[in-house]
This record gives C-alpha cells, sequence and structure tokens, in this order.
C-alpha cells in the first residue's frame, strides 16, 4: 500500500517533509524502513535563528542526509541521489531535473517565496509546459501563487501544484520560481531496486481548482 503524501507541521519543516515525501512517492509502506525516517528528522532542522532551534535546514545536513541515503540499503530499500546547485538547477532540454523526472525519479526543489526566504516542494512528473509537484505547506484558498502556478485537486495520491516551466525556471525573484542562478539548490532521488510502483492512473493530476 502507497500512503499519502503529507504537509510540513511547522514552517520550519518544508525540508524534511518533501524528502520525506520523496519515499513516500517512490516506495510502499511495507517498503520503507523507518530508519529512513528517524535519519530524516535527526540530520535536519539542525539551523538556528535569533537563539532558536529547528529554524530552518542547513546545507551540510542536507548533503549528509543524501550520503547516508545513498549508502543504506535494505531488501526493498535502495536509492541513488544527486544533489544540485546554481547553474546546473534549470528546465531547459539539458535538464537534470527532467531527466531524473524522466527515469520515474522525483527532485526536491527550494523555490523563492521572497528575496530572503526559500521553501521546499517536491516534483513528480513533468510535461510539456509544466511540473506537477506536491507542495507540503498548506495555504489559504486566497494564496496568490503568481501567474504560473495551478492548484489541482488532490487525494494526497497526486500533485496538488502545477507550475510552468517558463515561470519556474526564471531568473527573477518571484514567487514559486527558482530564482537567480547563483542560489538554486535542488536534490534528485531515485529508487535503485526493484518493486511495486504507484498504480499512473491513480497518481495523475486531479483536476484544475
Amino acid at each position: 500500500m502507497f500512503t499519502p503524501l503529507r504537509y510540513q507541521v511547522t514552517h520550519a519543516d518544508c525540508y524534511p517533509t518533501s524528502v520525506l515525501n520523496a519515499l513516500v512517492w517512490l516506495f510502499a509502506r511495507d517498503e520503507l524502513p523507518g530508519a529512513a525516517l528517524q535519519r530524516i528528522y535527526a540530520y535536519c532542522l539542525d539551523g538556528i535563528e535569533r537563539g532558536v532551534p529547528g529554524a530552518y535546514t542547513t546545507e551540510y545536513a542536507s548533503l549528509a542526509l543524501m550520503h547516508w541515503l545513498d549508502e543504506f540499503k535494505t531488501r526493498s530499500f535502495a536509492v541513488a541521489t544527486e544533489v544540485i546547485k546554481g547553474h546546473d538547477v534549470h528546465l531547459r532540454a539539458s535538464s537534470e531535473v527532467l531527466r531524473w523526472l524522466g527515469r520515474g525519479g522525483v527532485a526536491v526543489l527550494d523555490i523563492r517565496i521572497t528575496a530572503v526566504t526559500t521553501h521546499s516542494i517536491l516534483a513528480l512528473a513533468a510535461g510539456r509546459d509544466h511540473l506537477d509537484c506536491w507542495d507540503p505547506y498548506i495555504r489559504g484558498a486566497r494564496y496568490d501563487f503568481g501567474r504560473g502556478a495551478l492548484r489541482l485537486e488532490t487525494d494526497g495520491h497526486s500533485p496538488n501544484l502545477r507550475l510552468a516551466k517558463s515561470w519556474l525556471d526564471s531568473t527573477r525573484i518571484r514567487r514559486y520560481s527558482l530564482g537567480p542562478l547563483a542560489g538554486r539548490v535542488g536534490v534528485l532521488i531515485r529508487r535503485t531496486r526493484g518493486g511495486r510502483r504507484r498504480n499512473s492512473q491513480a497518481s495523475r493530476a486531479g483536476k484544475i481548482l
């Protein structure tokens, strides 16, 4: 059984929630080891802001977590990961993000909310001119994602947000875009051990809201 994708429970845990959702998307419940969940939260939320711990996840913690996930294997669980930064994070024809999505993988992408604030979302699939994603942050009905975004109806087993490639790949600092090339970060994850796959009919994008 595949479990639904989940939402973050604080303002700070978009990254660990997106990494966990990557594994939830790729593996059935009985394939996913508890050790992976434990390590995600052991490594993440290590950032301190104004003296308050757990404010964000640092790049060092993300790299350490990806190294652990690469090395950890069970009979049903094995993944390959790649961390990409800067000019390597784009959606042109040679995009590593699109290549991994095309091979059944997923991508955790940091998108802009403001000039100083980023937010992690999970890219699940690519269409000709868009990416279908899971945004772990519950937004109000009147929230403006920007002209390049569409909300999608979901039961947790399909994407909840569609982003136009042209909007997402913009180098401008605007809401739900990757922003300036120098500040871009992405984490690519795919399973390397055979097993059950999500039903393609059940997991395809729902109707636009």
